[in-house]
């Protein structure tokens, strides 16, 4: 709809142009001064309406923009989605911020708006030619000639755009993640009276960035000051062929002062649909780094999984060893605990269970399903995993325990009681619906921990894995949470513990010691 309302805002666009033609021929006319009113009233209403849908359009397009940058995210969030864990990790979260901000913005800008753009002055050289041609079929040819030797030059110069744009994306994704670490770790700069670090981060990545940014923007410059210089003189000679066309009778000349506006919409036409064609294929790049490639088609889902086994399993870290041919066996509704020294690889084992290495040797089943044959998200709806890092969420403390999913207040308060949330949801203002700051800044390490248990206890997962999840908790609750814990009827439970209690060693099926 937009794209046809831009076709015809581009119509009446010309038509005004053309209007100013009959205001010269009207002293030819047999009442010049009525000719005249008539002609300038007539011109005047095709620009003032021609205004009115330049201002519509533009109007339409601010609301595409909303449309489309929110498109381009949920592309972009399908895009983190799909990748593996293994694969997430390898960038910084700045990186996939800047997909979100700064790529968007590129796309928007480069593709789409340039596509309304490019279609606004398609269509606008497209009336401007036809009016060119109506009035002398010498300027017509003129017209396409140049209009041959302005479009065909600039092929030259895609590829340079094209490794512009990549570049300039490079730079923004690495001043981000930058920016980023610089910020995270102020406090560590305050606490040792290193603030000037903080400036100094902060300025070198800026000027890093904005050094490439130049050398981007130089670039696309330079291509569009060509362009602009080929359309420049292009409207001159076509401007200097009419003049001559009427001197010889062969065009009217009132065409002489309506060319300037018609071959300056021509031209700019062609300009601009050049210029928005080379930056719409210049965004390839970022294109293909947002593509999803379907890696689950040929992989199995599982609906339940009651056996666990690691077969003769090894992993390394670098050309460290961690683990070399350990068997495992977890069965559903029994409970395990994994422990031993630090660097003994009781993490791995928990990591592996749950695919984030994948590069191990051996064999991983769920059930009779081997890893590399899962498609490891049916398996995940399965399992509820709690890690010792903590993440919470600028929002609810109801979301950060339920992670957006549907539970009932009687649900989520049975696992606000066994978590021993009680003191912290009576201390804050609107209970569930109060907001926690960014990562829990707000409450303590203990308190965070046990929203994190609360939201692995919520699930009804088959399997509850716990890296040290108690560990930032007193005595206390910490026996009264693994007991709770030991108290799942049906649910599979392995914990990693540094602190394995007598009184929670008796409750456990079997206990798994890396040495």
């Amino acid at each position: 709809m937009l794209m046809i309302f831009l076709v015809f805002s581009s119509a009446v666009s010309v038509a005004a142009g053309y209007s100013l033609s009959w205001i010269l021929n009207a002293a030819s006319k047999e009442n010049p001064i009525k000719a005249l009113a008539l002609a300038f009233l007539t011109s005047a209403s095709l620009f003032v309406f021609s205004i009115f849908l330049s201002h519509i359009s533009e109007v339409c397009t601010f609301k595409m923009q909303q449309i489309l940058k929110n498109d381009l995210r949920r592309m972009i969030a399908n895009k983190i989605n799909s990748l593996t864990y293994d694969e997430f990790l390898k960038k910084d979260s700045g990186s996939y911020v800047s997909w979100l901000n700064n790529d968007v913005n590129e796309l928007f800008n480069n593709c789409f708006l340039n596509l309304f753009t490019g279609i606004d002055f398609a269509a606008s050289a497209v009336f401007s030619f036809i009016v060119i041609t109506k009035s002398s079929w010498y300027l017509g040819l003129t017209a396409v000639v140049l209009f041959v030797i302005q479009a065909v030059i600039p092929k030259f110069f895609t590829k340079k755009m094209e490794g512009a744009v990549a570049k300039k994306s490079k730079a923004l994704e690495e001043s981000i993640e930058s920016f980023k670490d610089t910020v995270m770790g102020a406090g560590v700069f305050y606490l040792s009276n290193k603030g000037d670090c903080i400036l100094n981060r902060i300025l070198e990545s800026s000027d890093k960035a904005e050094g490439e940014l130049f050398k981007s923007n130089r670039t696309v410059r330079r291509i569009k000051t060509v362009i602009t210089e080929m359309n420049f003189l292009n409207q001159s000679i076509i401007i200097m062929v009419a003049s001559l066309a009427s001197i010889q009778g062969m065009a009217p000349i009132g065409i002489v002062l309506s060319m300037g506006n018609l071959s300056g919409q021509f031209f700019n036409g062609v300009r601009y649909s050049i210029e928005s064609f080379m930056s719409i294929k210049s965004t390839r790049p970022l294109w293909n780094k947002f593509t999803v490639a379907d890696d689950t088609k040929n992989k199995k889902k599982v609906s339940q999984v009651n056996n666990i086994l690691l077969e003769n399993v090894s992993y390394k870290y670098d050309n460290m060893t961690v683990l070399k041919e350990k068997n495992f066996e977890f069965k559903v509704g029994n409970k395990y605990a994994i422990v031993g020294e630090s660097g003994s690889g009781k993490t791995t084992v928990l990591k592996l269970i749950m695919g984030l290495l994948p590069n191990y040797e051996g064999n991983i089943y769920y059930d009779s399903i081997e890893q590399k044959s899962l498609d490891l998200k049916s398996f995940y709806s399965k399992v509820a995993y709690v890690d010792q890092q903590v993440y919470l969420f600028q929002d609810t403390l109801r979301f950060n325990i339920t992670l957006g999913e549907n539970y009932s207040d009687e649900e989520i308060m049975a696992v606000v009681k066994m978590c021993k949330l009680e003191s912290l949801l009576n201390s804050l203002p609107n209970g569930l619906d109060s907001i926690i700051k960014e990562n829990g800044k707000n409450l303590s390490g203990g308190q965070r921990q046990r929203i994190s248990l609360a939201r692995g206890f919520i699930r009804n997962a088959s399997y509850i894995i716990m890296d040290e999840g108690t560990s930032a908790l007193d005595e206390e609750n910490a026996v009264d949470i693994e007991t709770s814990l030991m108290e799942q009827k049906g649910t599979g439970v392995i914990i990693i513990t540094h602190n394995l209690r007598d009184c929670i060693k008796n409750k456990l099926t079997e206990v798994y010691e890396l040495k």
